[in-house]
């Protein structure tokens, strides 16, 4: 999947999470809604600091797939089907 796309999809959490996110922060006093806001929000820095992670550790996202969390090629194909649209 291009990683325009995976992007375009993680950002687009900020849209389908809003109103959870507003009402969790709403029940929080002012200061601590402002600490947890972040932990809330979903950045493109906050994906690619994860890219870059992935890259400087196992070289490729396959690789990290493979040896970081243990996901063999029938798993992926099981994952695909189940969480990927079109």
């Amino acid at each position: 999947m291009p990683r325009a796309t995976v992007t375009a999809d993680y950002l687009a959490s900020n849209t389908y999470r809003a109103s959870a996110d507003a009402a969790a922060l709403a029940q929080l006093p002012p200061a601590q809604a402002a600490v947890y806001k972040p932990l809330l929000d979903v950045r493109t820095e906050y994906l690619n600091s994860g890219f870059d992670e992935v890259a400087d550790t196992y070289g490729t996202f396959g690789a990290y797939l493979k040896r970081g969390l243990g996901v063999d090629g029938r798993e992926l194909r099981d994952l695909k089907r189940e969480l990927l649209v079109g």
